[in-house]
């Protein structure tokens, strides 16, 4: 297309925009309305205006009227005679003429088929002359156009047709779509909204990105450059080209093959205002900063958390020890003072209690923290659960209550199970039975619901004849710090977390635990659990043939490291009570120099010392005397302890404070593993 200037006069100091817009305007009604002959007329219409000219027409080559416009009485048909009879009058610009007192003036057309017409412009006033042609020249192109649109109509109807789905498309997009060749020459326009561009549609014709764009050209350049190179789309983002503005914008490439080798390639550019997405993405990326940080801190926090709960367990439990282990150790005593007696079941409640305190909420830190996992090992089954009822005999004599265990006769002796998990399960379950019940009994059942030769599914349930619980508040129980209290009946102790725990070590085992009751008829929880059936082997033969009823050990050397006093105290007493006498070290160095002089079976090693920790003293254990076997005995009982220890090959740990049972049974199981 050629320059604006060359459109108008020369002596004009700047284009007649308002002329110009309604050229376009004339243009636009003729191709996108059906109206097109009064568009047509209208153009002329406003070329009689700006020539003032009282008519005007556009004629074929044979001067056959095609179109015309008069603004007073004018007989055209004198200027078809005299075009006829002088057919060489026309120049290739235009002519002037002088026709029985008309001023004539003469433009030719043609499309690009080679069909010709003229415009004809007639006055009676003073000769046109070539500030009359500038005047017309702008609007010839935009004759021509229509021209071609007339001379192919059935095409153009086709291609109307076209650009209406076209144009319905882009009425749906909010996008401006360019089509451009290979050498970056700009050939198509399609716009929904004309504003969004800075010009009208027609000057970016057969101009390239960098006469249209500047500056900002590079960025489609490089795009267009690298789409040519290696056929693959490509997307640039850019911001609007007026700073002013907070708009942002993506322009796509897509190159489209030319269909035959006449063709030419053509590359396709469509920009997208994505100035809402963009801020949306901004906002995004700034709150996923937020996120990170608010992460990286709760990480923190837990990380802070672990170890304080670490130092509390450690620092309560270890005192605790020593209070029950001395409780143990006065209650395997015989007093003839009733008395005693009775402070000593009263301490070692009191002492318990506070135990399992300490317990629900470590417990419940790491259910909520998903910390938890099973370790499962080898036991008898029904003599587990047949340990657990009598450690709560009797409690329930004392309420004057019956506790009972059922279980059916062909359960598996021997599977695989997580005990330490499975028991906090039924004692609390049994713990809450008793509690919550004035008179009657508590059962315990032991049923099989399906067995394979590898597996079997139990199901356990803890029936009482207690208050019961309202229906509307079976939901409610197993919320934390939650107790479901009647008021015919007195205030309960506890914290509130047994069943909130209790559901989640449930969970744990992929189960799910089952509330059933009413009000002063009773209450039952059920839940079903796989368990592996372990085949009895020869080691575990053994095993039985060590276990004993008597509580004295066979003969075993062994060496307690404890920097605790009161600690070292209660484990001596206590394994003298099992017919052992304990070496006793009250640090990992002093250890090491006696093992260096003696040979020991067993080290019991608390894991929380000053200098040589407990870790730092099994690993060089288990490095230079190897035919020693390592017990941990440690107060602290978090997940990540046993991981840890499990992580160097340090399968038993007895926590503290410690059980006499536990502990009997655990230097039992190290006899049975040597043999």
């Amino acid at each position: 297309m050629e320059s604006l200037s060359k459109f108008f006069d020369p002596d004009l100091q700047q284009p007649d925009m308002a002329f110009l817009n309604k050229l376009f305007e004339f243009q636009q009604a003729y191709y996108s309305s059906d109206a097109k002959m009064k568009a047509l007329e209208g153009l002329l219409q406003e070329l009689c205006v700006r020539t003032q000219s009282l008519a005007a027409g556009l004629f074929d080559v044979d001067m056959t009227t095609a179109i015309e416009v008069k603004n007073a009485p004018v007989d055209l048909d004198m200027l078809r005679d005299f075009i006829l009879s002088n057919p060489t009058v026309i120049s290739a610009h235009y002519d002037v003429n002088s026709v029985k007192g008309y001023q004539v003036f003469i433009c030719p057309l043609s499309d690009d088929l080679g069909k010709e017409m003229r415009l004809c412009l007639v006055r009676s006033t003073d000769a046109y002359t070539v500030r009359d042609y500038y005047t017309v020249k702008p609007a010839l192109p935009i004759l021509n156009g229509m021209l071609l649109y007339q001379n192919l109509a059935g095409e153009i109807a086709d291609q109307h047709r076209e650009r209406a789905r076209l144009q319905s498309l882009i009425a749906s997009l909010d996008d401006i779509i360019i089509e451009l060749d290979e050498n970056i020459v700009i050939k198509k326009v399609w716009v929904k909204d004309a504003t969004k561009l800075f010009m009208p549609q027609e000057f970016f014709i057969d101009k390239t990105m960098v006469e249209v764009m500047g500056t900002f050209a590079s960025i489609f350049v490089d795009c267009i450059e690298k789409l040519l190179l290696t056929g693959e789309r490509q997307e640039c983002v850019y911001p609007d080209f007026n700073p002013d503005k907070k708009s942002w914008y993506s322009a796509k490439f897509q190159k489209i093959d030319p269909v035959s080798e006449e063709a030419e390639v053509r590359l396709i550019c469509v920009i997208e205002d994505i100035t809402a997405k963009k801020m949306m993405s901004d906002q995004l990326q700034h709150q996923t900063l937020e996120l990170i940080a608010a992460k990286n801190l709760a990480e923190q926090i837990a990380r802070k958390r672990t170890e304080i709960l670490s130092i509390m367990s450690h620092e309560i439990r270890t005192p605790l020890n020593g209070i029950i282990g001395i409780c143990n150790l006065l209650h395997q005593g015989t007093y003839a003072d009733p008395h005693i007696r009775e402070y000593i079941d009263h301490l070692n409640f009191s002492s318990n209690h506070l135990l399992n305190l300490v317990n629900d909420i470590l417990d419940l830190e790491k259910i909520e923290n998903k910390k938890m996992e099973l370790m499962e090992s080898e036991i008898r089954l029904v003599t587990f659960v047949g340990n657990i009822q009598k450690q709560f005999q009797s409690l329930a004599k004392a309420k004057g209550l019956g506790l009972s265990f059922y279980h059916d006769e062909d359960i598996p002796e021997l599977v695989n199970v997580d005990d330490l998990r499975l028991g906090r399960i039924l004692n609390n379950l049994i713990g809450n039975a008793i509690k919550f019940t004035d008179s009657g009994h508590v059962s315990i059942f032991l049923t099989i619901i399906s067995r394979t030769a590898e597996k079997v599914r139990l199901c356990f349930k803890v029936e009482d004849t207690g208050i019961g619980i309202p229906e509307h508040l079976h939901n409610l129980v197993f919320d934390k710090f939650h107790q479901v209290q009647q008021a015919s009946h007195r205030q309960q102790q506890g914290t509130g977390l047994g069943l909130s725990i209790t559901k989640g070590l449930v969970d744990l085992f992929k189960s799910e635990i089952v509330l059933k009751s009413k009000v002063e008829e009773g209450t039952s929880f059920e839940f079903e659990i796989d368990f592996k059936i372990v085949s009895k082997s020869e080691d575990y033969l053994n095993l039985v043939e060590v276990v004993i009823p008597s509580r004295v050990l066979p003969e075993l050397r062994l060496l307690v490291v404890d920097d605790n006093p009161v600690n070292l105290l209660v484990a001596k007493r206590q394994l003298s009570r099992f017919g052992l006498n304990a070496e006793q070290a009250d640090n990992g160095i002093t250890a090491l120099d006696i093992l260096k002089d003696r040979e020991f079976d067993v080290i019991l090693i608390d894991l929380h010392m000053p200098g040589m920790d407990g870790y730092e003293l099994a690993r060089r254990v288990q490095v230079s005397h190897p035919g020693v076997k390592v017990i941990v005995f440690t107060a602290d009982i978090l997940e990540e302890v046993r991981t840890r220890l499990w992580n160097m090959g340090i399968k038993h740990v007895l926590s503290k404070p410690f059980n006499p049972d536990e502990m009997h049974q655990l230097l039992l199981e190290v006899i049975g593993a040597d043999h």
